[in-house]
């Protein structure tokens, strides 16, 4: 079951979508205490100017600047604060993800076996049901019963296939349900 939590919180969309936010909060949370650190900036221009490139001459400009925030009004502390807050809102976001996609990975597992042993019980009803049908043909043919224990039987077998067909389709149901919770159902299904 642990393996197929792992797997799901590998494949799904949205776990791969809460990490990316986690990631884009941490690293706004890292611009923003860095921004008081002293930044160096170096800028520079080359051009040609002239009437004509006959007589144009190049001009340069080149120019270094240091910023040192001495005074920011709370700015920085502020925007580190409000960063923590979207760190601890995201961790929150997801923890909770990750318990829902456990929570459906073993509603999905748990369904799954339920829905395998209905098929072992349907079949195995719909293999008694022969035998009964072939105990009620035998038995007419033999003069002990009529022809009403043969029809209540095929009546039994035909109850016996419909029970089988509908263990059938929510057993399929089941996988597919698994499938999604661990984040396969294009693979699985796309073929």
């Amino acid at each position: 079951m642990q393996a197929s939590i792992e797997q799901a919180l590998s494949d799904r969309e949205e776990w791969k979508s809460i990490e990316a936010q986690e990631k884009s909060v941490k690293l706004e949370k890292q611009s923003a205490f860095y921004s008081r650190l002293p930044s160096l900036r170096f800028d520079g221009n080359w051009a040609y100017l002239g009437t004509s490139s006959n007589n144009g001459i190049p001009t340069y400009q080149y120019q270094a600047s240091v910023n040192m925030p001495l005074f920011t009004s709370g700015r920085i502390h502020a925007e580190v604060l409000k960063a923590n807050l979207e760190v601890q809102k995201i961790e929150q976001q997801k923890l909770d993800l990750r318990n829902q996609i456990a929570l459906d990975v073993k509603t999905a597992l748990l369904n799954l076996e339920s829905a395998r042993n209905e098929v072992e019980v349907a079949n195995l009803g719909v293999k008694l049901a022969k035998e009964e049908v072939d105990q009620a043909r035998d038995r007419f043919r033999a003069g002990v019963a009529n022809n009403i224990e043969v029809i209540s039987a095929q009546d039994s077998l035909s109850r016996a296939n419909d029970n089988q067909i509908a263990a059938l389709y929510r057993f399929n149901q089941a996988r597919a349900d698994y499938a999604r919770s661990i984040g396969q159902m294009e693979r699985t299904y796309a073929k």
